[in-house]
């Protein structure tokens, strides 16, 4: 395995400040784009509502991991505020997998094609299963409206003799589009670790060693979701449709942490026992693709996600 690369998300209520960055953070787009990227965005299925609906014993869903959703504790006379907790800091490491062209299923064998998936870990984003009131209103919250992540891209181009262009990104979404780092140089077998900490006044820094890029006046977060997660995203030249799902090595999400603003943690053998589990069901790419279970107790909890093909 190679050495280890520190990727952190960091909060901070610092003001704006200028920094030297070793790797150049920008917005990716249509006109900056050097390889094909991701949409990071749900399909549209724009002209293909057929599809969203095809017929099969499960609902469609692209994602795939572990998360864990956090309901503050009741106010009580000894904590009477410890019912507006809410996620402050969610944490793991994963080692990039190898990614194949799948060699089963209605999307296998396309040898001048191009095959992706999506491994990140991030505050909310997981599922709109756990409607979340916000502590202090009677507002309710869907976690999967948005979410602060950072993660790793991974890409098998047919036309490149199956090059690995795995690209590195974080994003505050849907407010924008993920920011790459640029000269971050990454392969199969590196191993990423996260700190993806929520910001607070709307800030958040996020140092790459000695530079720091900082978002600003950012829409707010449910911060009720801690979210370990592999996603089927469309390319960006096709959003109505997911990409099709690359067969990839085994995904391990490791050194897993989660922390309330109250001190409330994943490390506490309790909470371990609480995560929920995703698996992809996509019955255009021949039914299940993804499935995810949990391994390890305590601090050493763990999830690992393998591709499969299950009609």
């Amino acid at each position: 395995m190679k050495p280890s690369t520190l990727l952190t998300l960091t909060a901070t209520a610092a003001s704006t400040t200028a920094f030297t960055l070793p790797f150049k953070f920008r917005r990716d787009d249509a006109t900056h784009t050097p390889n094909r990227r991701l949409a990071h965005n749900p399909p549209t299925y724009a002209g293909n509502a057929h599809i969203k609906a095809v017929a099969g014993s499960k609902p469609q869903s692209l994602r795939a991991g572990a998360y864990l959703a956090y309901h503050p504790p009741a106010a009580t006379p000894e904590h009477p505020t410890q019912n507006q907790d809410m996620i402050q800091s969610v944490t793991g490491s994963v080692v990039i997998p190898k990614i194949y062209m799948p060699e089963s299923g209605p999307t296998a064998g396309n040898v001048v094609g191009e095959y992706s998936a999506s491994i990140w870990v991030g505050i909310d984003g997981a599922s709109a299963t756990d409607n979340f009131i916000l502590p202090g209103t009677n507002n309710t919250c869907n976690p999967l409206g948005q979410s602060l992540r950072a993660g790793v891209d991974i890409f098998w181009d047919g036309t490149l003799d199956g090059q690995q262009t795995p690209y590195v990104w974080a994003q505050w979404y849907p407010a924008e589009h993920a920011r790459g780092f640029l000269g971050f140089e990454a392969a199969p077998g590196d191993e990423l670790r996260f700190s993806v900490p929520k910001g607070v006044d709307g800030k958040v820094r996020i140092p790459i060693a000695t530079g720091s890029l900082i978002w600003k006046n950012m829409p707010g977060l449910c911060s009720a979701q801690a979210s370990w997660i592999v996603e089927d995203f469309p390319l960006q030249e096709r959003p109505e449709l997911p990409s099709a799902l690359g067969n990839f090595t085994d995904v391990r999400f490791a050194e897993m942490g989660v922390a309330t603003w109250f001190g409330y943690n994943l490390t506490d053998e309790k909470v371990a026992t609480e995560l929920k589990m995703l698996e992809i069901y996509d019955a255009g790419q021949g039914g299940t693709l993804a499935k995810c279970k949990a391994e390890g107790e305590g601090e050493k909890t763990g999830v690992i996600c393998k591709r499969v093909v299950e009609a």
